[in-house]
This record gives C-alpha cells, sequence and structure tokens, in this order.
C-alpha cells in the first residue's frame, strides 16, 4: 500500500514501518503536550473526567482510518497502532479510578492557589447560607461588594452569615507574625480592618451576620456555601521567605468538596467538617462579637 503524502520509495514494507513507526513516536510527543497543556488550562478534574482520553486515542485511530482508506494496513502497522494506545487506555483508566474514589467521599477537585479571584468567584456563587473559620476573613471582605452581596443573598435572620474568626487578642496574631519575620502588629491591623468593614456591612447594609471568635492557633479554613460546598485548606507557620507575607494574595492549596446526596452526614468527609464547625460554633457563643470592641 501506499501511505498518505508519500513518494514510491516508501512502498517498501520495510520503510513503510520505518515510516509508520516515526509518525507514532512523533504522534505520542504531541499527544502528550497537547494533553499537558489542556490539563494546566480546564484543571485536572475537568479534564480527566470529561474528553480528555479522547485526546490521546482518536489521533492513532484517525491514523489508522486513513490508511485501511487508502488499501489497508501492514502488520506491523496494526502493531504500533495497538502499543501506542496502551499507554493512554491505561493512564485513562487509571484517572478513572482515582476520581471515582475521591468523588465517592465529595471530593470533586483541588485549587493549587486559591487568589483573591478565586475568593470573589466564591462569594458570587454562594446563595444560600454562608459560614467561615478562619483568622480574619480579610481575603473575604477585600472585595467589599462581593462580600457585601453575599451577606444580602445569604444572610437571613433565622441563618445568618457566620463568620468563626480568630480573637483580635489572641496571643497567635503576634506570634504568627514575627514567626514569619513580620512586624507583631501585621495580622493584627490586617485583622481589624476586616472586623471594620464587616461592621459596615452589619450596620448600612442588608442581610444578617454574626461573629465568633476562637482563641487557639488557627490551623484548617473551611468556607461553606449553599449546604452543599466546601473549601478545606490549612494554615502555615513557616515562611517561604521570612519577612515577607507570601500570602498576601495567595491561600495554601485548598480541596473542594461536594456534599454526597447518597451517604449519612457522618459517612462524608464534608458532614464531619460541617459537624466540626457547628461544634466550634456552638462553643465560640460567649466569644459572639458585639460589633463594637476591637475596632478602635
Amino acid at each position: 500500500m501506499d501511505y498518505p503524502l508519500t513518494g514510491e520509495s516508501w512502498t517498501d514494507p520495510i520503510n513503510q514501518n520505518l515510516y509508520a513507526s516515526l509518525i507514532f513516536w512523533m504522534l505520542q510527543i504531541v499527544v502528550a503536550l497537547i494533553w499537558r497543556a489542556l490539563k494546566r488550562r480546564v484543571g485536572p478534574n475537568k479534564f480527566l473526567s470529561g474528553m480528555g482520553w479522547l485526546i490521546l486515542v482518536l489521533p492513532p485511530l484517525a491514523i489508522l482510518g486513513v490508511c485501511i482508506w487508502q488499501g489497508g494496513a501492514p502488520r506491523g502497522v496494526l502493531i504500533l497502532l495497538v502499543l501506542s494506545l496502551l499507554p493512554a487506555t491505561v493512564r485513562s483508566v487509571q484517572a478513572s479510578n482515582k476520581l471515582k474514589t475521591l468523588r465517592a467521599v465529595g471530593v470533586c477537585g483541588a485549587i493549587q492557589e486559591p487568589d483573591v479571584v478565586a475568593y470573589r468567584k466564591f462569594l458570587t456563587q454562594a446563595n444560600g447560607g454562608f459560614s467561615f473559620l478562619g483568622v480574619g476573613a480579610e481575603k473575604l471582605t477585600r472585595d467589599f461588594e462581593a462580600f457585601q452581596a453575599m451577606v444580602a443573598r445569604c444572610g437571613t435572620p433565622s441563618k445568618p452569615v457566620r463568620l468563626l474568626l480568630v480573637s483580635p487578642v489572641a496571643p497567635w496574631l503576634q506570634i504568627g507574625a514575627s514567626r514569619r519575620g513580620l512586624n507583631k502588629t501585621t495580622f493584627q491591623a490586617k485583622h481589624t480592618d476586616s472586623l471594620k468593614k464587616i461592621e459596615r456591612i452589619k450596620s448600612q447594609f442588608s442581610g444578617e451576620i454574626e461573629v465568633r471568635f476562637y482563641q487557639d492557633r488557627p490551623s484548617l479554613r473551611l468556607m461553606f456555601a449553599n449546604g452543599d460546598v466546601c473549601w478545606l485548606g490549612h494554615y502555615t507557620e513557616t515562611a517561604a521567605t521570612p519577612g515577607k507575607n507570601e500570602y498576601e494574595q495567595k491561600s495554601n492549596p485548598c480541596v473542594v468538596l461536594k456534599r454526597p446526596s447518597d451517604r449519612a452526614p457522618d459517612q462524608q468527609l464534608y458532614g464531619a467538617l460541617e459537624g466540626l464547625f457547628d461544634e466550634m460554633w456552638t462553643v465560640a457563643e460567649k466569644g459572639k462579637w458585639d460589633f463594637k470592641t476591637y475596632l478602635q
């Protein structure tokens, strides 16, 4: 047979197989590059759960189709095609199994570096209920309009927006800043600025919001919305660059959780974290903020 776009010198079977081998090696390299670029662009979870595997298998199948259309494919070509498809098939099956395992417990994704834009997007997508466990909610209140609009949508008299924050007088605020080589009042100042914005929303805009404080060192960041979505992140005590707040514009990686509809609350990670928040919220009853203290 004659391969498409080849000359007479390629009609010899040995040359055909050499030519096919070169094509398939180049094809695998190109496909690998496309795979990596698209996975970075749309996110690994959406890519693997969607059409990503097709990108690995369609090009070899297309080559095979052209060869057959031209008059048949030599045995060597068929073997090379099968071998070229094996890595894609194995990889897609492995990825699919991992995703099934993660989704079974409610893990639907992860964010490598949640930045201010990601927080804004989370706020704009919250429409029914909002709870937050963190330090000072500074990344939430930084976009005042988005935060205020979320409170107006989600905060009701029976179910206010709940913010469980580190107490402005907790020792960790100064210790944590000093450990990172920052001025010991750095975190405290950001905390106070955030509380001022929250007080402004409470006094000047619609929507119910309640703030409570805890004294312990923060370890987890939890952000719930709509009764079925949660961001799970963590805080770190070390600094990559002492004297610089590398978390000014971003946070540590976080896991995105969805409440599974087919599992009891105590059999899912989302339910366990929601229960943890509710327990901490109840314990912090005595730390309920009056929207006046700490603002001077």
